[in-house]
């Protein structure tokens, strides 16, 4: 598929875990997030997942949203063309107050921001429908409206081996991390309308993932169209095994493998695997002539 160039633009904050290729076939733009260790500062992409994880065990480790003045550089970067940015959600990070402070010095009505409540693969999923309503030639009200369409039905289901760094954060209390090791239980949280909620602890990791399936299956019906996302926070064993979950739930499913940047694990930690999804009960007209095309092999 061709570079899309729509007279509609859809940006990002680096939290969103995007599919290979789609920044480049739906023209999504990304303002990267930062992470701190100690005094020094890097963009998202430029510290790997794996190095993260390994320094957080020696230093503090502290994460950033974009400034308001990178948001305009990526404004000012699209020339003249409307533009919508959806954020990670705002109870997670002050990317989405950046970018309305941000639109306060453009051109009034050339930008919209759109907070998409979730994160990571949920995010990803709200940005590419977005993105895929801005290529099939939507205005910014239709853009807009794919992207709330999506973000009110999305789901995001994970497993965590540990809570270690959800306490840190802030997210979850210490007293849920104490009792999953002394009961050997995998924690499974829900993200949803910005917040973390605690769901049912699972007793190991086929439990776990059939469980997160099952909710993604009871949430759909009859002729709809699943789009999922495969969350992998270093945990590559258990999000293999969740793709082929879902391969074997609906075989013609829209999903792709979302790994996490470093913000995102810097929160997390390690060993996280989940899904988002929603369920598109019918392919609106503008958005059928653009398919996102599969780059993620099956498992």
């Amino acid at each position: 598929m061709a570079h899309c160039d729509s007279a509609v633009a859809v940006v990002t904050d680096s939290a969103a875990s995007l599919p290979p290729g789609a920044r480049e076939e739906l023209g999504i733009a990304v303002v990267p997030m930062t992470v701190v260790i100690e005094d020094h500062v890097y963009a998202d992409e430029q510290l790997a997942p794996a190095e993260l994880v390994r320094r957080a065990g020696q230093a503090r480790v502290r994460t950033s949203a974009p400034s308001p003045g990178a948001y305009l550089d990526a404004l000012a970067a699209l020339g003249d063309r409307q533009v919508l940015v959806t954020t990670v959600a705002r109870g997670m990070s002050a990317s989405y107050e950046s970018a309305v402070t941000a639109t306060g010095y453009t051109e009034d009505g050339r930008v919209g921001v759109l907070d998409t409540e979730t994160a990571a693969g949920g995010q990803g999923l709200v940005v590419m429908a977005a993105a895929r309503a801005a290529c099939a030639g939507g205005s910014l009200d239709e853009v807009t409206a794919a992207a709330r369409h999506a973000a009110d039905r999305v789901h995001l289901l994970a497993v965590l081996d540990q809570l270690d760094f959800l306490v840190l954060s802030g997210r979850v209390p210490g007293i849920a991390a104490r009792a999953g090791r002394s009961l050997g239980l995998r924690a499974v949280f829900e993200f949803s309308r910005g917040r973390v909620r605690s769901r049912r602890p699972a007793r190991g990791i086929d439990c776990a993932i059939e469980r997160i399936v099952a909710s993604c299956n009871a949430d759909g019906h009859p002729g709809a169209q699943l789009h999922a996302a495969v969350l992998d926070a270093e945990s590559p064993s258990a999000a293999g095994m969740l793709m082929a979950a879902v391969r074997r739930l609906t075989p013609d499913a829209d999903v792709y493998a979302a790994p996490f940047s470093s913000v995102l694990v810097a929160h997390t930690g390690p060993g996280l695997a989940g899904l988002a999804w929603w369920w598109e009960p019918q392919v609106p007209s503008r958005q059928a002539a653009v398919t996102f095309s599969r780059t993620s092999p099956r498992p």
